[in-house]
């Protein structure tokens, strides 16, 4: 190999991010994600939606939502209308417009959704959705201190967990339908990944987007380590969706609780996560003990009836049904450094080559 192949960046990309617009840190990571905009030498234009639908705070977000389905309908196709003709005067060709597809509003999901007026004035290029672990959203939630109405008649509500993941899961089905009708891509990551994962999507056409699946119950320090790396270096050819940045509560207020979050924990990471990347990654560096975790082979089995390229790491780990079933031909490594030789000798994996360094700490 003679040469690096890198992604380039010059076209332009305009990204519809979606997601609760309460109890996620979404502003401060979307504001991370313009800061890489500018240590880079691109300005990335963020539009707020539902600022621009309450003329930032004139005009209260509770009256919006309590009027006229004509009235909230009128309103929100002008204002998406607004926000099109914006990008279109300015030329700007990094943009990422916030809005939420649903606000739960007097136990009502009242949708922000605009299929058409969206697909013929702002014509994003591809849906992302924001979530957070529903523990971390049900705490932030009880915590507010503000004087705004809506948040405090939202905080009086006291969401259950099950309200919380019923509202999060409305936010991406509503943008899997959005998507869909659009015929564009549509990716969930988590705020806890760390910024480049969005400033990639935002500023790249098309990028190779991979889950990370690995044993979390049996890794040891050590081993971690490993995965850690193998996920650090990953990052120089993809958009790396991790489940670890979603962390999975540990104390529940009953077996309800207990029951809701495990069942979500695994629909997000087979649908929103599997279902949608391009390729899925299992690591697995134990030539060893323990055996193969259940979760990644589930895993791996959705990623074959989804029709994802399925590569995996595993010392010893060549057998029938390795090679056969869940893992395609050829895409089965003893360790890390085959892997990557394959990714740049055979494949010609494009790298990213921008300055990230504002990236998260991975949290373990």
């Amino acid at each position: 190999m003679t040469g690096i192949t890198v992604y380039r960046h010059n076209s332009k990309m305009r990204v519809l991010v979606t997601g609760m617009i309460a109890g996620m840190s979404d502003a401060a990571y979307i504001d991370r994600v313009a800061r890489l905009g500018l240590q880079n030498g691109r300005e990335i234009k963020v539009f707020n939606a539902l600022s621009e639908f309450t003329k930032s705070g004139r005009k209260p977000l509770e009256r919006l939502l309590g009027t006229t389905d004509y009235v909230f309908e009128l309103t929100r196709e002008r204002e998406y209308e607004k926000i099109g003709f914006e990008i279109q005067k300015h030329g700007w060709t990094d943009v990422i417009i916030r809005a939420p597809a649903t606000i739960e509003w007097n136990r009502i999901n009242r949708k922000f959704k605009d299929h058409r007026i969206i697909k013929e004035f702002i014509k994003p290029d591809l849906i992302v959705t924001l979530i957070e672990a529903e523990w971390v959203i049900k705490k932030e939630l009880e915590a507010m201190d503000t004087q705004d109405p809506f948040l405090r008649a939202l905080k009086a509500r006291n969401h259950n967990m099950y309200e919380i993941l019923s509202w999060m899961n409305e936010e991406v089905s509503l943008s899997e339908d959005w998507a869909r009708y659009m015929g564009i891509p549509h990716y969930v990551i988590a705020v806890g990944e760390p910024p480049e994962c969005l400033y990639k999507l935002v500023t790249t056409p098309n990028p190779w987007v991979v889950y990370a699946s690995y044993s979390m119950t049996y890794a040891t320090p050590d081993k971690r380590l490993v995965v850690n790396d193998v996920i650090r270096q990953m990052r120089q050819y993809a958009v790396i969706i991790d489940p670890q940045t979603v962390e999975i509560g540990s104390v529940f207020d009953s077996p309800i609780d207990k029951e809701v979050i495990y069942a979500y924990t695994v629909h997000r990471d087979l649908h929103w996560y599997v279902g949608k990347v391009h390729a899925v990654l299992a690591i697995h560096p134990y030539p060893e003990r323990p055996p193969l975790s259940p979760g990644m082979m589930d895993e791996l089995g959705h990623a074959r009836d989804y029709m994802k390229t399925r590569y995996m790491i595993f010392p010893k780990g060549f057998s029938p049904f390795t090679t056969d079933s869940y893992i395609e031909k050829g895409h089965l490594f003893e360790n890390a450094e085959d892997f990557f030789r394959y990714l740049d000798q055979v494949e010609k994996r494009p790298k990213f080559t921008g300055n990230y360094d504002l990236q998260s700490e991975m949290k373990w």
